[in-house]
């Protein structure tokens, strides 16, 4: 007779199941990630068993009606930033993952995006006293706030039918408390809180629910300290769209981008400023300070999405008492930033090999653009020169560096130059056109 499984093995890092325990997992190598867990019949059908089917429907796309896929289905967040990370705004039914740092400002912001469009706030970490507080630090107007304290999925299903879908929007925070289950004991058929099997069980019902009743579900994660979500990489896959909320915790800036969007771009980002009344948006971003000529800074322009963003890059670079010089880079790839010291060593001379070198970029973001390379050059090249980077006819003022740096030395142009250029003219600084590395010297 043939036996049939009543427990499951989860790998808790890839989230795959097997039939059998092993000490490592087969799919992501991990050890001793597998755990087992019941298998719950209603959830998981056996193979061989008869299901009973409801009525199978076909859609044709001809049939369906054109007013549907109009604006009707999308209304602003009433936050111009978050209106151009998501494209034209929220999609009705849509999920959307929200990830973050804690502490970043990630529950601040979703309570700004109640405020102003009313909405459901399901408080799984906090309690309904505590969502009060902060709304009414916000500024905002408690009246359109509704609290749903719970750690259950089916009770945010059973309020949303209760309410005949009255909400637009239904904030989940957050996804790992959230429980398929008993809520009594703290946990279900599905395994405990925050475990790979009820995380994503949660995250489907969440997106089943969505779809079903037309409300866009914006579900917070929690990251890891690597920095991508906690729980199964499908989670990622099951939304709409994943957001990362990221800066500095001692800065005021946070910049909201894209990884992951069904109804729009992918190369956007928001930038937000925090103050005691909140996040508010930054339309026009000019982190460049001052704009003098200084000893180991280097100004460029950024393209982040379609604007642009003027921002100093700082370095140090001193002399080393250790056998092994350090390496710190702040706000750039790490690989990135040593192959460009590779470089400026093969190519400028520079004797890096017994130098300490630290290049920052100011104001506490992230920068993945390459058009900032030949200003990180720039800013190495003058810290270790001593002498600020100057040009003719600008007297005091910087010039902006802008160019990718291959491993040979030579300087690319790089897409948005257009744009760059006269985001740069209108700042009032020149973009030298610069094809080598070599040619810093110039400037120097």
């Amino acid at each position: 007779m043939k036996k049939i499984l009543e427990t499951v093995f989860v790998c808790n890092n890839c989230g795959n199941e097997f039939a059998k325990w092993s000490g490592q997992c087969p799919t992501c190598k991990s050890w001793n990630a597998l755990q087992e867990f019941p298998i719950s019949n209603n959830q998981f059908p056996i193979k061989g068993k008869k299901r009973s089917l409801g009525k199978i429907e076909v859609k044709k796309l001809s049939e369906i009606k054109e007013e549907n896929n109009t604006n009707q289905n999308v209304f602003s967040t009433q936050i111009s930033e978050f209106d151009r990370v998501l494209g034209k705004g929220i999609v009705r039914g849509s999920v959307v993952l929200f990830a973050g740092e804690p502490g970043i400002g990630k529950s601040t912001l979703l309570t700004q995006l109640v405020g102003k469009n009313g909405g459901l706030y399901v408080a799984g970490e906090e309690s309904a006293e505590q969502i009060n507080l902060r709304v009414r630090r916000l500024g905002l107007s408690p009246e359109r706030f509704d609290v749903l304290e719970t750690n259950s999925v089916e009770e945010i299903g059973q309020v949303l039918e209760r309410t005949n879908n009255v909400y637009k929007i239904v904030v989940v925070d957050s996804i790992q408390t959230m429980l398929v289950g008993s809520t009594v004991t703290g946990t279900g058929t599905l395994g405990s809180f925050g475990s790979v099997n009820q995380i994503r069980e949660s995250t489907f019902r969440l997106v089943e629910l969505a779809k079903k009743t037309g409300v866009a579900i914006f579900i917070v994660g929690h990251v890891t300290k690597e920095g991508d979500i906690a729980g199964p990489k499908l989670l990622e896959h099951m939304v709409d769209t994943v957001l990362y909320f990221e800066g500095e915790k001692k800065g005021d800036l946070r910049i909201l981008r894209v990884s992951k969007n069904r109804f729009g771009p992918t190369d956007e980002v928001g930038v937000f400023q925090m103050s005691d009344a909140g996040l508010s948006g930054v339309r026009n971003l000019n982190l460049s300070g001052s704009g003098e000529s200084k000893v180991g800074s280097a100004i460029t322009i950024v393209m982040e999405g379609t604007r642009s963003m003027m921002v100093e890059i700082q370095a140090l670079v001193t002399e080393s008492f250790a056998s092994m010089p350090t390496r710190v880079f702040s706000g750039i790839d790490n690989n990135r930033g040593r192959l460009l010291v590779a470089v400026a060593q093969k190519v400028l001379g520079m004797p890096l090999w017994k130098y300490d070198v630290y290049v920052s970029v100011t104001g506490g973001i992230r920068v993945d653009d390459t058009g900032c390379d030949l200003a990180i050059m720039g800013a190495m090249y003058s810290s270790f020169k001593e002498k600020p980077i100057k040009m003719g006819g600008a007297q005091g003022i910087a010039p902006v560096l802008i160019g990718e740096v291959s491993l040979l030395g030579e300087v690319k142009k790089v897409r948005g130059w257009e744009k760059r250029e006269k985001e740069a003219k209108a700042m009032g600084r020149v973009v030298p056109i610069i094809y080598s590395i070599g040619e810093l010297k110039n400037l120097i």
